[in-house]
């Protein structure tokens, strides 16, 4: 299906077999050229790097060297990309291996390139899904003036106009309020796109948690850790810890609509490879602790009925997963669709108090006027 989209491993980083323990991660995946399988709906996580081989390499050794954890999903690894004669060229490439890969319900991870990456897989997704929820975890927010280049300054305005692009719903993670001017905080805010700055996160991290949750790509900018995590002076010195990348990345392993999820913008450190192999290692984790609630299941869950300003709200809270959700109850409306979205434990204390989250409004704003 896709010999003529990437290459090998190299040499260097298949010899890990041999020197490292069985328990280890390049013992315990297929690495696609190497191993000899069919890409079937059975395998369930297939990564690959589409940066150049030096990257990957350095990659690989750190990533393959992590110990396997207690997981029954079964990973691919495709290799290296093979850039194409064009930008054209990779980008058909790629639509069609997020095409092919997602029809198999295999999740993507992809590593390498920068934030426009995000809208080549998004469009192709796109095609197969009635509308996408997209994350994006980013110290800078990439509105600026819409050029035919898209780059890590601009990918949202593309996103936003984009006509091929059914997007329902945007949050941006992490931002760094002194490296975003006043106007594009305030452009966001009016689209009601949803954002939560890098104090947001630090006031109250699980906050992010709805965010994934129902959320289908993430876009993970490696420049938004802090500048000596990675080892790279040209970034900023605020910015996520490695602890609370892997967090984060442990989110979006949870949840699960996640489809795609990529590591861009990645620097030759090792120290930066260190830290986004642990991240993968965090994603993987997350997928292999999913739990799907079922909403039909009254024994689950406990129910909570509030009414603010005349909107009827009704609080979902799981008894296994401890994760809340609401719906809002249209009394005059009898429908067989749910309007039910993620929130958190926070969300309803402040219902209690006749307080209707902006989450909340951001989501159901066309419920809500």
């Amino acid at each position: 299906m896709f010999p003529q989209y990437f290459t090998i491993p190299n040499k260097k980083n298949l010899d890990l077999r041999k020197k490292l323990d069985p328990s280890c991660i390049c013992n315990n995946i297929k690495i696609f050229g190497v191993d000899e399988f069919d890409i079937t709906s059975s395998y369930n996580i297939a990564l690959f790097t589409i940066n150049d081989d030096l990257e990957s390499e350095k990659f690989r050794s750190r990533f393959y060297s992590l110990h396997y954890g207690d997981w029954k999903k079964k990973i691919i690894d495709l290799g290296k990309f093979k850039h194409g004669h064009s930008v054209e060229d990779s980008n058909f490439a790629l639509k069609e291996i997020t095409k092919n890969l997602s029809g198999l319900g295999i999740l993507m991870i992809c590593l390498g390139g920068n934030s426009s990456l995000l809208n080549v897989l998004s469009e192709s997704l796109s095609k197969n899904n009635s509308y996408l929820n997209i994350v994006s975890v980013d110290k800078i927010l990439g509105i600026d003036v819409l050029t035919n280049e898209i780059n890590n300054y601009n990918y949202i305005s593309h996103l936003i106009q984009s006509d091929s692009l059914k997007l329902n719903f945007f949050c941006n993670l992490g931002y760094l309020r002194h490296l975003n001017s006043f106007s594009k905080i305030e452009l966001l805010k009016k689209i009601k796109f949803d954002m939560l700055s890098l104090g947001d996160l630090r006031f109250d991290f699980s906050e992010a948690e709805p965010v994934m949750r129902d959320s289908h790509i993430v876009n993970f900018n490696l420049e938004s850790l802090k500048s000596n995590t990675i080892n790279f002076k040209l970034t900023s010195p605020n910015g996520l810890t490695a602890f609370e990348a892997c967090n984060l990345s442990r989110y979006a392993g949870i949840s699960s609509s996640m489809k795609i999820v990529c590591y861009n913008n990645v620097k030759s450190t090792i120290e930066c490879n260190s830290v986004l192999s642990e991240m993968v290692w965090y994603f993987i984790e997350g997928c292999n602790n999913r739990y799907i609630e079922d909403f039909l299941k009254d024994s689950d869950f406990n129910y909570y009925y509030i009414e603010v300003d005349g909107h009827n709200f009704k609080f979902y809270k799981n008894k296994i997963s401890n994760r809340w959700w609401v719906e809002y109850i249209d009394q005059g409306i009898i429908s067989i669709d749910k309007d039910i979205i993620p929130c958190s434990e926070n969300d309803y204390k402040l219902s209690q108090n006749s307080i209707i989250s902006e989450r909340i409004i951001k989501r159901l704003k066309s419920k809500i006027i």
